[in-house]
């Protein structure tokens, strides 16, 4: 039996824990454990692994910006222990060889555990990717990814997902509503895609939901959140919450749906505090540096990010703006009951997704730390704290940064555990 020694994080509070594992769940939790391997790490806290709803590991077709291997390198380094692949890959994962020949990849390369998205062009299309971990919509073009023609469209594939289980995750923009002209600024961006577009688009396919679970990707402002169904979870990414129209990044921070005023930006905070938003997910989305030195409005729209939405969230633990267990919940528990998945948490019977971190060492955010492909990170030279060893289901992946164990990753399905 492997034993992992130090202060859990176990039903909301932290206790002097032994964890034992085996066949990679957890088998037993006491202060006293004998076991080999026994992992010590005295006074660092043990968290449950990270679930990341929402990555873009861009393979197949676009691995010169990231691939399985190197992306989910990047989240074991960031303590993120389960990752979910968007579609919008060369090809699209739209058809069942297309979704087929995306597992067969990952589960020779990927690192952490993972699912995958299909994106089905209507609602015929849903029954022969039953096989998917859950379905993403975009209900307006981004970079890579064509829009759903309308509302009443996206209904027809809400409807027909609503007897397979899985849930419909929502990219929020409405198209109608968007400004005329080209965006040359991250202000113009924010204006031509602005808010009032986003919030339209939730509200318009809360109207055609029915039944479907429904998730709403990136939320970034508090009419969206207001718009959103009820019973609808939601995301923010870190760089929604940290960065602004005013940043000096130009292109690189180019995303969508687009960062928004500082004021947009402490209301979208101050609901993440007040509990309105279920869970981060990071929207990785890498281009290489070549690729987003360009002219703004030739520029991709995406920035990466799977390995620093711990460190940079967690640096508000530390700071107490954000409590460990609202940490915890939004990081791993409430993503795990979205997928449905044994994870999230540090329970008997649980998968042994685990993160070693200690609260008291401070790093400074750089590319190599982040360990992607396209080389680097819109956060480079912040203070962050990032987790010193990530185990996924008790082998231990990643330590100090560094990758020890390889492929250990598998597929999880919709309801699963």
């Amino acid at each position: 039996m492997l034993v992992l020694e130090g202060r859990a994080y176990i039903a909301g509070r932290i206790e002097p824990r032994a964890i034992g594992v085996e066949d990679g769940t957890i088998v037993a939790i006491k202060k006293q454990l004998r076991g080999d391997p026994v992992y010590r790490y005295g006074d660092a806290l043990i968290l449950p692994g990270g679930i990341d709803v929402h990555v873009h590991l861009r393979e197949p077709g676009m691995t010169h910006k990231e691939d399985f291997a190197s992306g989910t390198e990047s989240a074991a380094a960031g303590g993120v222990t389960t990752v979910v692949d968007m579609p919008n890959t060369i090809p699209p994962v739209s058809t069942p060889e297309a979704l087929r020949q995306k597992l067969r990849i990952a589960s020779r390369s990927a690192h952490v555990d993972f699912g995958l998205y299909a994106g089905p062009a209507s609602g015929r299309d849903v029954e022969a990717l039953r096989a998917a971990t859950a379905f993403k919509i975009y209900l307006a073009e981004t970079t890579n990814a064509p829009a759903i023609p309308s509302f009443e469209a996206a209904g027809e594939i809400l409807a027909a997902v609503a007897g397979t289980g899985a849930y419909v995750a929502a990219h929020c923009e409405d198209p109608r509503l968007f400004r005329k002209g080209v965006a040359t600024s991250l202000e113009e961006h924010h204006r031509v895609r602005s808010p009032r577009a986003e919030a339209s688009a939730v509200a318009e396919l809360g109207k055609h939901r029915a039944t479907t679970p429904l998730h709403i990707a990136h939320v970034t402002s508090q009419d969206a959140l207001g718009a959103r169904p009820r019973d609808a979870t939601c995301e923010v990414t870190a760089h929604h919450l940290l960065l602004d129209v005013t940043s000096k990044l130009g292109p690189r921070a180019k995303v969508n749906p687009p960062l928004r005023t500082p004021k947009e930006r402490t209301d979208l905070w101050q609901a993440l505090v007040d509990g309105r938003i279920d869970m981060f997910a990071s929207d990785h989305a890498p281009h290489t540096l070549d690729e987003k030195s360009v002219r703004f409005e030739d520029a991709p729209a995406g920035v990466p990010g799977v390995a620093t939405t711990f460190p940079l969230m967690f640096r508000y633990v530390r700071r107490q703006t954000l409590s460990l267990e609202r940490f915890v919940a939004m990081f791993s528990e409430n993503p795990a009951k979205l997928l449905g998945v044994n994870k999230g948490a540090i329970a008997v019977g649980r998968d042994a997704d685990l993160v070693v971190v200690d609260p008291r060492r401070i790093e400074s955010i750089t590319a190599s730390r982040c360990r992607s492909k396209c080389g680097w990170t819109p956060f480079e030279g912040t203070e962050g704290t990032f987790p010193t060893a990530t185990f996924v289901r008790g082998q231990l992946v990643a330590q100090e940064g560094e990758l020890v164990s390889e492929r250990v990753g598998r597929m999880i399905t919709a309801r699963q555990g």
